[in-house]
């Protein structure tokens, strides 16, 4: 079933009739007001600003992997669920052009297959099962999630996706999929420089944020984020940052996001800070947090 409505949602798209309503996927019908299944309450887009007055703005890293397996419908669910303020996930692009939510180039580490995800068409990647992960056991026959149906849970649940672009070709098509959400407002995306100066060729409203890491001092990140007009940020590694690091990124109108707090207290200080949100694979303060080398 799920094929079949990808190849429809395809088919619709290119014979150009995408209108206020784009595309099914799930039974879930998106529209420029919000989304609705069948008879079920239509979810309205929030319209507050993407950093608005929530002072604990968490991010849910590849879902919520230490209650089920990393980018999967099941975590990206559950992070929903417990309340965070926004989900994460890395994307990347079949070789049929279906934006994937996967964080490894390859397919070994969490699938059956072997590989890389690229190499494989949408239909060949259904044939693969998530095998590995929180909780797997709870989870018989778990696909790959695509993009749509990742951007389809957090429209539901009222989160903002942080999308980090790992590999992808089409960058039309990649923002496409975001407008058809309605969630072009409402997003965060991610990833290396070339990829978000591609973006910001297209869009100049969607904030973009490349991913600083704790072997470079913060000004390294600085200067190249320098290379994107406006709505930009830097999601830091969180041990390259202090309130001093926040303090001057926010004068420069730069937001500052951090990955992945462990602990309690280490939230409550970078919060203290004044960051904008927090990347994290546990809700602060319950268990130890799991993938923690990005």
């Amino acid at each position: 079933m799920r094929r079949i409505l990808w190849l429809l949602a395809v088919v619709f798209f290119a014979a150009g009739m995408i209108s206020d309503t784009v595309f099914l996927q799930n039974n879930i019908q998106f529209s420029e007001n919000g989304i609705s299944a069948g008879n079920a309450p239509v979810y309205a887009i929030s319209t507050e600003p993407i950093f608005g007055d929530i002072s604990q703005k968490f991010v849910a890293h590849r879902g919520y992997s230490n209650g089920a397996p990393e980018n999967s419908v099941p975590a990206f669910e559950l992070a929903g669920r417990c309340g965070f303020w926004g989900i994460e996930t890395d994307i990347i692009e079949s070789a049929d052009g279906v934006f994937m939510c996967m964080h490894d180039e390859t397919l070994e580490r969490t699938t059956d297959g072997v590989g890389a995800l690229s190499d494989y068409t949408y239909a060949q990647l259904m044939d693969f099962n998530i095998d590995k992960g929180s909780n797997i056991e709870q989870h018989q026959d778990l696909k790959i999630p695509t993009m749509i149906e990742y951007l389809n849970i957090c429209v539901i649940n009222g989160c903002v996706p942080v999308i980090e672009i790992k590999s992808i070709r089409n960058y039309d098509a990649f923002l496409e999929t975001i407008y058809n959400s309605g969630l072009q407002n409402r997003c965060i995306v991610t990833g290396g420089m070339p990829d978000l100066l591609e973006i910001r060729a297209r869009n100049d409203s969607i904030p973009l944020m490349p991913i600083g890491y704790s072997n470079k001092d913060y000004t390294y990140y600085l200067e190249q984020v320098s290379q994107l007009a406006d709505n930009r940020g830097i999601l830091y590694n969180y041990p390259v940052v202090t309130e001093d690091v926040v303090r001057i990124l926010h004068e420069q109108g730069i937001y500052c996001g951090v990955w992945s707090l462990d602990t309690a207290d280490e939230a409550k200080k970078f919060l203290s800070y004044g960051v904008d949100f927090a990347v994290t694979n546990e809700i602060p303060g319950l268990n130890h947090m799991i993938n923690e080398n990005e």
